[in-house]
């Protein structure tokens, strides 16, 4: 029979090989879905690859279409701050988004 002592070391022993056996569980959730996902993860970024060199098509097709107006160089550097602008607010809403809802101040209380 154990005494207090051995019990304790006995329960943290316990409480570790739990913990572990969750971490490996998780651990093991994880790589399951990522095999899972592993198809679907590279038709996403076919995807995105080819919505890019779409963009690059677009904004080609804009400075051939601008430059007969105000000048080849001048097309360009309009569409360069044109998607610069929308990068930054993309970036700028991404980054709102991630950050979560604003917080109220809690209100401080008189010790």
């Amino acid at each position: 029979m154990l005494g207090l002592g051995g019990l304790i070391g006995q329960l943290i022993e316990d409480a570790r090989s739990l913990a572990q056996a969750e971490v490996d569980l998780l651990k093991s959730k994880a790589f399951a879905l990522l095999r899972r996902s592993r198809i679907a993860i590279v038709l996403l970024l076919i995807a995105a690859c080819l919505a890019f060199a779409s963009v690059v098509a677009l904004m080609l097709g804009l400075v051939l279409a601008l430059a007969p107006l105000v000048g080849a160089a001048l097309a360009g550097v309009i569409l360069l701050a044109a998607g610069l602008a929308m990068a930054a607010l993309l970036a700028w809403l991404a980054i709102r988004l991630l950050a979560g809802p604003a917080r109220k101040p809690e209100p401080e209380t008189p010790a």
